[in-house]
C-alpha cells in the first residue's frame, strides 16, 4: 500500500487538524500540564502530557527549544513507555520523525532492512492490555492529522481485539485504493482485445454464476463489492498477503460492503464496514476496532480458484470477466501494479513472526474447515497434482490447478483416491469411481463431495494472522 500512494501527503503542521481547544490533558496524565505559550519546566513535568500538549501545536518552520530538550530527555531515558509514541512519530512524517528516530536508534540499535518499520518488527507482538490511555488519546489524534476519517476509526473508547501499537498507516487515505462497486462484466469476446491467456485470474461461481476478476485490475483495487448468483460478497484482496478472500457479507442478520481503511495489522489490511465503519481484519474475516469488535461476527469464506484466465475460460467458456472500463484511470497492464514487491523475497511492511520452513512469501493454497486452517505449499500441488489430509478430524483432497498456480480443496468423506487427471479435470478413486472437477463440487454418477473454502496466500499470513494455522504435513 505504502509505495502506491496515489497522491503525496504534506503534513506541514503535526496534529494540527486534531489540535486540543483547551489544552486539555490526557484522562489519566500526571504532573503539571503546560498551557499555550508557557515555559516548559522539563524537571517536573509529565512527558505523557508534553507529548500530548505539543501533538495540539502547529509548528511552522522552527520547533521551539523546549522540544529538542524534551526528546533529549526522552533519549536519556531508557523507560519502554515512551517506545510505541516514538514509533508513531517515526513512521509518520512529522516535524518530530527525525528526533524519534534518533531515540529509537538508541533504544533499539539498526531498524534494518524495512527501515523504521524494522523497529516495529524488533518490538514483536503487542497485545490490547500493552496500550495505555495516553497513548491511545495520543495514537488518534496522530493519525487523525493524515486525515479525520482515519482517526475516527481509532476510537481511544471502542472495543479493541488487537494492539494499537501494531496498526501502521500504510500511506494512503480512507478508500485512496478504490474499492469497485458493483462492476461491469463483459464476455470473453468483449475482453478478448486486452486480456491474455497467461493472465492470473480468481475465478468464482455461485448458483451457475461464473465470474473472473483479472488480477491485473484488482490489484489496482483491492475490494470488489458484488453480488454473484444472487448473494452480496465483497472480493477482499491485500496485495501485501498475497489473500484474495471472498466473504459472504452477510452475518448476524447484517449485509456487509466494505472500504479501505488505509492502515495495516502485521502487513495485513484492516478494511472497514460502511454500516458501523468497524475495522475488520481482512485475512480472517473478523471485526477488530469498533462498534462490532468482539461480537463474535465473523464472516464466512467461499471458495475461489487462481488460475490463468486461459485454462479458466477453456474450464468455464460461459464465463464473464471483470470488465477492464472500471471508470477509474490506471494502468491496468499485465503485471504493472505491485510488480517489484511480488518480485522481491521481501515483506513492505512489519509483521512480528518470521519463523517456520517455508520462505515468507511463498505461495500457499489456505483451506479453511471448521476454524481450522492447513497451508499446501503452491510448488508442492503442483508437483503432485494432488495431496490427500485430514483437516478438523474430516478427511479431504486438495488438488493443483491445471496451470499449478493454485489449488481446489473438497471433503474426502470415505473415498481413497489414486490419480488425478489435470487435462481432463477428473479425479479417480480406489473403487474405479471417476469424479469431475468442479467449483462447486467433485461429482459422480453416485454422488458429489463439498467444495471447501480456499484461497493463495503468502505463508507470513498463516502464521502472523491465524493460532492454529499449519503446514501441510507438520
Amino acid at each position: 500500500m505504502r509505495r502506491f500512494a496515489l497522491a503525496p501527503l504534506v503534513l506541514i503542521l503535526f496534529f494540527a487538524a486534531a489540535a486540543c481547544d483547551d489544552g486539555a490533558p490526557p484522562p489519566t496524565a500526571t504532573g503539571p500540564f503546560p498551557t499555550p505559550g508557557a515555559a516548559v519546566d522539563l524537571a517536573t513535568a509529565d512527558l505523557t502530557s508534553l507529548v500530548y500538549w505539543y501533538g495540539g501545536r502547529a509548528f511552522a518552520d522552527d520547533i521551539p527549544g523546549e522540544v529538542d530538550q524534551l526528546f533529549e530527555t526522552i533519549r536519556a531515558n531508557d523507560d519502554d513507555r515512551w517506545t510505541p509514541f516514538l514509533l508513531d512519530l517515526a513512521t509518520i512524517p512529522t516535524p518530530f520523525s527525525e528526533r524519534a528516530r534518533e531515540s529509537l536508534q538508541s533504544r533499539l540499535g539498526d531498524a534494518g532492512e524495512l527501515e523504521v518499520f524494522g523497529w516495529v518488527e524488533k518490538r514483536g507482538a503487542r497485545k490490547p492490555a500493552d496500550d495505555t490511555h495516553e497513548y491511545l488519546a495520543f495514537k488518534q489524534r496522530l493519525f487523525a492529522s493524515i486525515e479525520p476519517e482515519i482517526g475516527a476509526f481509532l476510537d481511544p473508547k471502542a472495543k479493541r481485539e488487537i494492539s494499537a501499537q501494531e496498526v501502521l498507516w500504510g500511506g494512503v487515505r480512507v478508500d485512496g485504493i478504490p474499492p469497485l462497486e458493483s462492476p461491469k462484466f463483459v464476455t470473453p469476446r468483449d475482453a478478448a482485445s486486452w486480456i491474455d491467456d497467461a493472465d492470473p485470474v480468481i475465478g468464482v461461481e455461485i448458483n451457475g454464476d461464473v465470474r473472473a476478476y483479472p488480477r491485473r485490475i484488482i490489484d489496482w483495487h483491492e475490494m470488489v463489492n458484488d453480488t454473484i448468483g444472487g448473494v452480496p460478497v465483497s472480493l477482499a484482496y491485500c496485495t501485501l498477503c498475497g489473500s484474495a478472500i471472498l466473504y459472504d457479507g452477510r452475518a448476524a442478520g447484517a449485509t456487509y460492503r466494505f472500504g479501505t481503511s488505509g492502515m495495516l495489522y502485521r502487513s495485513n489490511k484492516l478494511m472497514y464496514d460502511r454500516q458501523t465503519r468497524t475495522l475488520w481484519e481482512q485475512y480472517t474475516g473478523v471485526p477488530v476496532w469498533g462498534e462490532l469488535a468482539g461480537s463474535g461476527i465473523e464472516l464466512k469464506i467461499l471458495p475461489v480458484t487462481h488460475t490463468t484466465y486461459g485454462e479458466w475460460i477453456a474450464e468455464h467458456p460461459e464465463t464473464t470477466v471483470l470488465d477492464i472500463e472500471t471508470g477509474f484511470r490506471r494502468d491496468y497492464g499485465s503485471g504493472v501494479a505491485y510488480r517489484e514487491y511480488f518480485a522481491s523475497p521481501q515483506l513492505m511492511f512489519p509483521a512480528p513472526r518470521s519463523d517456520g520452513p517455508l520462505a515468507l512469501k511463498e505461495v500457499v493454497y489456505a483451506v479453511r474447515l471448521d476454524g481450522a486452517l492447513t497451508a499446501y505449499p503452491v510448488k508442492l500441488l503442483d508437483a503432485r497434482g494432488f495431496v490427500a489430509d485430514t483437516i478438523a478430524g474430516k478427511p479431504i483432497v486438495v488438488l493443483a490447478t491445471a496451470d499449478g498456480s493454485g489449488g481446489r480443496a473438497y471433503i474426502a468423506a470415505a473415498n481413497t483416491f489414486t490419480r488425478f487427471d489435470r487435462e481432463n479435470a477428473t479425479l479417480h478413486g480406489a473403487d474405479g469411481r471417476v469424479w469431475k472437477v468442479t467449483e462447486t463440487a467433485l461429482v459422480a454418477e453416485s454422488g458429489q463431495l463439498e467444495r471447501l473454502p480456499g484461497h493463495n496466500s503468502f505463508w507470513f499470513s498463516v502464521i502472523n494472522h491465524t493460532e492454529n494455522g499449519r503446514l501441510f504435513g507438520q
